[in-house]
């Protein structure tokens, strides 16, 4: 539904009052729990408004996993939904040291047929927790600063304004959908939120709101092109100029299908994280173009490759070798937040660049990046290096695969071998050995999975945003 600004508005103004009467002053911390609906919206508001630094956080999260987060960043409140108050205090009473106030959004009425311009408020300071692929989630320091750089980027990059119609099917608590709430909203466009995903309910979202553009995860447009072929074709997207993909590798077979299916000119691409924001993007006119690549830098980034850990003790690598992926922009993040200093603890480089551990690839300055895959996730096997990323696309090139996770496995003999689950196609038969002669063409040896195992859709470990979880695939084995 069509966001109805002056609803917002209104609840704003009662949870700032709250916020207030709490004791809140400028620069502290407030947590805001709760799903993709118009109070998380308000809440939000109302944080910027006083001045405090907003942890978004995901409904989901398990009583220990919030306690988590509130026991590291000691917020001053926690704005909750309507209605979840009493349990998420409880919650907190049981599992955190740490007891912030609990406030409760009123409720937001139903969206109005015009939906108002929305208040014209900064984009505000962040602290965003990671999805913890890697560990205990860290909260990344983003200034206010830092979010209207990249509020205004993505105004800049997908010429977003007063009249496009912006359509939210992912939870706010997530980085992406956060900041292109902001930016939207600033630019001067309408917002439409679905609080839950489900494909055809997302076609019909689009099609009742008009929308203009939206930000989906890959696992999100897998789940629109399962849907029968005549019911897409009947689907009404000619409001849609540009959908939005990142979050986890893009297989290139799924690219393919939604160039067809979505026609030209619509699919962008991303590459970033909380903590560096937008790295680089690739265009519409570039999608089949550089198919394997993650796009070009985005103006004001500067990236430079290093040699992966291992290789010349960091050194920086040279044009077309694989690197660890360091960045520098007006978007990186302060740092991550250090609870005893109660301030931002930088992890990057002197000169100001940053790595989240990604290793990529740049044929020249400016050129599409490659985007080879994570290096805690690098296999080693005989001594040579194998990405996952690398196997788990080729794998997906089967049409009997509909989905993949690779990752390694200690040997004995090799240090590591290549192992990997796999999902079949619906109705599929495919084998072990069928998809190891599959991959004999299009890999070298070393890169074949000596272990595949399959398993049902909902058993393949990954996050919510679609990126693979390797160590809790390798617990599955």
């Amino acid at each position: 539904m069509l966001l109805d600004e002056a609803e917002i508005a209104r609840a704003r103004d009662a949870v700032a009052a709250e916020l207030a009467a709490r004791g809140a002053v400028a620069r502290e911390r407030v947590g805001v729990l709760g799903g993709t609906r118009p109070e998380m919206v308000a809440a939000r508001d109302a944080a910027v408004m006083c001045e405090l630094t907003v942890i978004p956080l995901h409904p989901q999260l398990a009583a220990p996993e919030l306690a988590h987060v509130i026991d590291h960043a000691r917020p001053r409140a926690l704005v909750v939904e309507p209605g979840r108050g009493a349990a998420v205090a409880e919650a907190i009473a049981r599992h955190a040291r740490h007891q912030p106030a609990v406030i409760e959004v009123p409720p937001v009425a139903g969206a109005a047929r015009s939906p108002g311009a929305a208040a014209d408020l900064p984009a505000g300071a962040t602290l965003i927790y990671t999805s913890g692929t890697t560990g205990r989630p860290k909260g990344c320091v983003r200034t206010a600063g830092q979010e209207a750089a990249r509020a205004a980027e993505l105004v800049r990059t997908y010429g977003i304004g007063p009249d496009d119609v912006h359509l939210i099917a992912c939870p706010l608590a997530y980085s992406a959908p956060g900041i292109l709430l902001r930016a939207a909203r600033r630019a001067g466009a309408a917002t439409a939120l679905l609080p839950r995903f489900m494909a055809d309910g997302f076609l019909a979202a689009v099609a009742a709101c008009r929308a203009t553009f939206f930000f989906l995860v890959p696992t999100q447009y897998q789940r629109l092109l399962e849907l029968p072929v005549e019911q897409r074709r009947a689907s009404d997207l000619s409001s849609v100029r540009a959908a939005l993909v990142a979050g986890a590798p893009m297989p290139p077979a799924l690219r393919r299908a939604l160039v067809d299916w979505l026609g030209p000119g619509r699919l962008w691409e991303f590459y970033g994280s909380s903590e560096t924001g937008t790295v680089s993007v690739l265009a519409p006119d570039e999608q089949l173009v550089h198919p394997d690549t993650v796009g070009r830098p985005v103006p004001g980034v500067e990236l430079r490759l290093e040699s992966a850990p291992g290789a010349d003790g960091g050194t920086v690598g040279t044009v077309g070798t694989v690197g660890e992926i360091f960045v520098r922009s007006p978007t990186v993040m302060s740092g991550y937040w250090d609870p005893a200093s109660q301030s931002a603890a930088w992890p990057g480089t002197a000169d100001g660049f940053l790595s989240v551990g990604d290793l990529g690839e740049q044929a020249h300055a400016g050129a599409p990046l490659r985007l080879i895959d994570r290096i805690h996730d690098t296999i080693i096997t005989g001594g040579v290096n194998v990405y996952p990323a690398e196997v788990e696309r080729a794998l997906h090139e089967h049409p009997d695969v509909a989905g993949a996770v690779v990752f390694g496995v200690a040997d004995p003999r090799w240090q590591q071998r290549v192992a990997a689950l796999v999902v079949r196609a619906p109705g599929s038969a495919v084998s072990a050995d069928d998809l190891r002669a599959f991959l004999r063409d299009r890999l070298a040896p070393h890169k074949l999975p000596r272990q595949i195992a399959f398993v049902a859709a909902d058993e393949l470990p990954r996050s919510a945003s679609g990126k693979p979880l390797r160590r809790a695939a390798a617990a599955l084995l």
